[in-house]
């Protein structure tokens, strides 16, 4: 037991000290073929994969959602997915001005709208979106743009992020997803406007280094309990060859309907070490 505890304490002193070392995006490139030529010897020897590897079968695998008998063992996470997926079929008018008589009292007990109330220029479940940042990352700088075109609860997304390190190597990373979502204004559930959001598609690394593609995940949430103001999460998951990435998107914004500005946190995880593409951010949002 302590000969592998000590083996696992080398194994993460060791990529923390590769990641550490990295002086720039070529150099990175290369850590990641190493790295992913390791994985693929040792996934082709042993003929399984790790946990982190499984995380789109994890995320997919079962094709159930928790029902009310079995959804206190799910968890949260698979409790609010469960929710999403059912929300817009549960939802029911409020009103009680509606219950005056039994011919109105059985109309509320009908469901009402598939989908919540959507104001123009709201920047949750919006029917087009774009995002602007600049990005300070340790070891280089960034331009990021999102894209979003949508209607109630399907939209496509992409997000396009140009990195210019210290020697002047530029590293394209472009994602692309169909989304499904659920969001808007309903003031029986929660006060302001709110977005959940689930999708899958591709994400590629290009520019000056070797293009390579993968699957992506990613899920969002939004919430703006008043309208000039508002958080939102988007964490994404995808490889960079063999190797997995964990990107998070946390940000806050003020402003207007139509438009707002916005500051936030990028993080991007690799094995437990933060990338030297992690940074803060600022810019603004266009939406309609």
């Amino acid at each position: 037991m302590q000969l592998k505890l000590k083996r696992l304490c080398l194994g993460m002193l060791a990529v923390s000290l590769a990641c550490s070392a990295v002086g720039g995006f070529k150099e990175r490139e290369q850590e990641i073929k190493e790295r992913s030529k390791a994985k693929k010897a040792k996934d082709a020897g042993k003929k399984v994969y790790s946990d982190n590897d499984d995380i789109a079968h994890v995320a997919f695998g079962s094709g159930t959602y928790p029902t009310a008998s079995n959804a206190s063992s799910g968890g949260f996470m698979s409790d609010f997915w469960g929710w999403l997926v059912m929300a817009p079929f549960a939802y029911r008018n409020d009103d009680p001005l509606t219950s005056m008589n039994s011919e109105q009292n059985v109309w509320s007990d009908e469901p009402r709208s598939l989908f919540p109330h959507h104001e123009v220029g709201q920047a949750t479940v919006p029917y087009v979106r774009f995002d602007y940042n600049f990005q300070w990352a340790e070891e280089s700088d960034a331009h990021d743009g999102r894209v979003e075109v949508g209607y109630r609860f399907v939209a496509l997304q992409a997000r396009m992020t140009r990195y210019s390190d210290r020697e002047g190597v530029s590293l394209d990373h472009r994602q692309y997803y169909g989304l499904l979502r659920y969001g808007g204004c309903r003031p029986d559930f929660l006060p302001g406007s709110f977005e959940a959001n689930i999708g899958a598609g591709v994400a590629t690394y290009g520019g000056d280094l070797e293009d390579t593609t993968s699957g992506a995940f990613t899920f969002g949430l939004k919430y703006y309990p008043v309208e000039w103001g508002g958080i939102e999460f988007r964490p994404a998951f995808y490889r960079w060859d063999e190797i997995f990435i964990r990107d998070y998107d946390l940000s806050a914004s003020l402003g207007a309907r139509y438009f707002q500005v916005r500051a936030g946190y990028r993080w991007i995880w690799d094995q437990g070490v933060v990338d030297l593409r992690s940074g803060f951010y600022t810019g603004f949002t266009l939406s309609y």
